[in-house]
Parts: C-alpha cells; structure tokens; sequence
C-alpha cells in the first residue's frame, strides 16, 4: 500500500468499484455500436485470409474433344469466386450483432483493463505492480503477435488451401455464421497459444519449473506440439510446418525468458 495514500472506507471502496463498472459498460457498448456500423467492413477483414485462392486459382477441368478429360493449370484458368450463403433472413443480422460483440469487446478491453488496475493498483506494492504490468504487457504482446501470424501467415495459406480440395464441379458456398465462428476461433486459439511463454514464466518464478527441465523434456516437447499441428491442419507437411514453427520457436523463447528469470531471482536474493 502507497504510505502517502489516503485510506478508503469500505462504502467508498463499493462506490469506486461501481464508477468503475459504469464506466467500463459504457465504453463497451460505443464499441459494440461502432463496430456495428462497421460489421460489413470488419467481415471483409477476417474473411481476407480467404481473398488468395481468388489470385492463386484453381485446378479445374476441361473436356477434349475426344470425350477426355484434362487438368488445365491454375494460372490458365479462371479464378473461383466465393458466394455467402444464409439460410434465415434473421442469421445476417445474428452475424452483424456477433459481430459488433467480438469487435466492441476487443476495441474496449483496453480501456477496461485500465479501469482494473486503476482500482486494484492503489492496494499494491511497487514490486507487486511491476510484476502485473510485465505480466499484461507480455500477455497483450504475445496475444497480438499470435492473431497476427494466424491472421497474415497461417489463414492465408490454410484455408485456400482447403477450399482448393474441393473439385472443379462443386459450387462453393460458404455459410456466413460457421465461416465467421471458425475464423474467431482460429484468431483466439492463436492469441491463446502464444500465452505459453507467460504461463512458463510464472511457473519458473513459483520455482515450480526449471530452464533444465524444459530443456530436458524438449523433444517430447516437439512430438507433443507436432501431433497437435497435425491433427489441426490439413494432411500435407507444409501446412503442418507452418503450425508447427511458431510453437517451437514459443518454447525455444519460453527457455531463454526462464534463464533471465532466474537470474533475476538470484540478485534479488543476493541484495
């Protein structure tokens, strides 16, 4: 607790506290109302990682004279064109709304995260508040490093790729709602994964994990993380690698960040 402080009555705890709340509800609903606005734009945003398989093309077929058949190649054909489907006249609205949620929740979390700490940082230590403000820092940083390679690097080279099994003679049609849900999905199990690092982090500061141990168990690491690639990819080792790396160079990282923590815990111990 700072010294200079003043200290609040319980009454005026509950009031801050409620101030807080009021604030942080009407900041989340101008999000969600602004990014209402904006539903269709922000839907052509997550649905760009879909956008390459119309400059990639596809394999199609094309009858010969003699009743055969034979591929034509991708860049000699015309590019598949997706069409959204609905199938009630309320699920285009739903998305809009799920939309706004998702979207206003996102934009306002900052601002809400900084009403949190605004009422629990006054009952903290300097050291206890240098520890939750590294803590948010890596945890924000990690999850936007995470949506960002889901977002530029794996969905643009996952999802043409599936769409591209599909033959010449089906008509794609992608269903609004379940390609929005697999898309914020993805983007959240990315942000999610990449929290990995924070999670070892204060398992090593607890001293319940050792920089030996990871370092022990690595390989079994790199089996466990390959597995996982595997089942959440297609059947083709180039879309796992590219699952597969970011995880291992997260666990190479959660390493290093291990060594400086314990490092830093032995010069405290020594001061």
């Amino acid at each position: 607790m700072v010294h200079d402080e003043k200290r609040m009555s319980f009454t005026e705890h509950l009031g801050e506290l409620r101030t807080r709340i009021i604030r942080s509800c009407i900041a989340l609903t101008v999000a969600v109302i602004a990014c209402y606005a904006f539903s269709n734009q922000i839907f052509e945003l997550l649905a760009w990682p879909l956008k390459p398989l119309s400059s990639h093309g596809v394999i199609q077929m094309e009858q010969e004279g003699d009743g055969g058949e034979t591929e034509k190649p991708a860049d000699e054909t015309k590019s598949r064109d997706l069409e959204w489907t609905v199938l009630n006249p309320l699920e285009f609205i739903l998305v809009k709304i799920r939309i706004a949620g998702y979207g206003g929740l996102v934009i306002a979390f900052p601002f809400i995260v900084w009403q949190i700490c605004a009422f629990i940082f006054p009952g903290l230590y300097s050291n206890e508040r240098r520890v939750v403000q590294i803590l948010m820092a890596g945890c924000s940083s990690l999850g936007i490093l995470g949506v960002g390679v889901a977002y530029f690097g794996v969905f643009p080279l996952v999802l043409p790729y599936l769409l591209e099994w599909i033959p010449a003679w089906v008509q794609v049609q992608l269903r609004l709602n379940e390609t929005l849900s697999i898309i914020i999905k993805g983007l959240f199990g990315f942000a999610i994964a990449f929290q990995f690092p924070m999670a070892v982090l204060i398992l090593v500061y607890m001293g319940l994990l050792t920089p030996q141990t990871l370092k022990k168990y690595r390989k079994m690491s790199i089996i466990g993380m390959s597995v996982v690639a595997a089942v959440l990819t297609p059947p083709d080792p180039f879309s796992m690698l590219v699952m597969l790396l970011p995880l291992v160079i997260l666990y190479e990282f959660s390493i290093w960040l291990s060594y400086l923590v314990i490092r830093r815990k032995s010069k405290e111990a020594a001061e």
